[in-house]
């Protein structure tokens, strides 16, 4: 059996109403932070500018031996350090290591790490990257590639991903949000479709439940390194599927732009997010994605900084259906 189809067959387990999966009946969580250990004071000194914070749940995980193998799996104090640590604040998910797109399946450690917290505290969403990790070879090797690699914008892929979509919406019964990655090899779009074209063709298909988690970095890194037009990719993209916005910056190496989260947020994400805004009318969230505070390039200081300015979108933006109201 698939693992999405084994998924599928317990979706009992997880009583919903049907409205907690559409996602214009989301809670408005205002801008957030991706969490990490090294913010724990950040979220004291900026607590005016943080509504909520985004997590991975493998980063509350430890490798531990089971049944004479080794696996990664939920640690306890780690889980009780990070909602103490976050005391009162909402909580979304968002994960780096399902391998979505992985054809041999998913990453199994991560849904047991998802099904702890899923049992531990509700969520409003989940979201994850539009890719694969793991590779499983004919010979039955296994291979992690140590970075996010993009799938082809295909009907095949396509048909990888919803069904695939559609159980891990059936197992949790919340909406899943699925990110759009900045990729770096050439031919990821030579099949009829961008990356604007299969994310709506994703949403069509998979139906109620399904959002986007729209990286505007990497929407940006994309339109730079493969000379795209931003603006007329997001002209098409179905925005009312937009549920969540991240905000990054990176590095310009050797003249490709690259998402390490190492930056401030540049000027040209600032754009796109203002002209976003009018058309998201099911927008919830923004999050800036921290870099690793402490390192040397990045302070808590610039940090708030780019918290400042997305609490000054969000209180500021005005859907084109408001407008219409007044």
């Amino acid at each position: 059996m698939n693992n999405y189809a084994a998924l599928r067959t317990d979706a009992h387990l997880h009583p919903r109403t049907q409205a907690l999966l559409d996602i214009q009946y989301l809670p408005e969580l205002g801008v957030g932070i991706n969490f990490q250990k090294s913010l724990s004071s950040l979220l004291a000194k900026g607590s005016s500018l943080i509504d909520f914070v985004e997590f991975n749940p493998t980063d509350l995980c430890t490798w531990q031996e089971r049944h004479d193998c080794w696996r990664l799996e939920p640690s306890d104090p780690m889980v009780e350090q990070f909602f103490r640590s976050t005391a009162g604040l909402p909580k979304v998910v968002h994960g780096e290591t399902l391998s979505l797109g992985s054809v041999s399946g998913w990453n199994k450690a991560y849904l047991r790490a998802m099904d702890s917290v899923a049992d531990r505290e509700e969520i409003a969403w989940h979201s994850e990257h539009l890719g694969f990790l793991n590779v499983t070879t004919t010979d039955g090797e296994h291979y992690h590639a140590g970075s996010i690699l993009p799938l082809p914008f295909c009907e095949e892929s396509l048909n990888l991903l919803v069904p695939r979509i559609k159980a891990l919406i059936n197992r949790y019964q919340r909406p899943f949000l699925l990110e759009n990655t900045a990729f770096y090899l050439p031919g990821i779009d030579g099949f009829g479709m961008d990356e604007v074209d299969f994310f709506n063709a994703l949403a069509e298909r998979v139906g109620e439940g399904f959002g986007i988690l729209l990286d505007l970095y990497n929407f940006h890194c994309n339109a730079v390194n493969f000379n795209t037009n931003p603006w007329e990719k997001l002209a098409k993209l179905d925005k009312t599927r937009v549920v969540e916005v991240h905000l990054a910056g990176g590095c310009n190496l050797q003249g490709m732009e690259i998402n390490n989260r190492s930056n401030h947020t540049p000027e040209p994400v600032w754009e796109l997010l203002e002209a976003l805004l009018p058309d998201a009318t099911n927008l919830k969230a923004l999050v800036f994605e921290c870099p690793e505070v402490g390192l040397g390039q990045f302070s808590e200081t610039d940090v708030l900084r780019n918290l400042e300015r997305a609490n000054s979108h969000w209180r500021h933006r005005v859907t084109r259906t408001q407008r219409e109201v007044v």
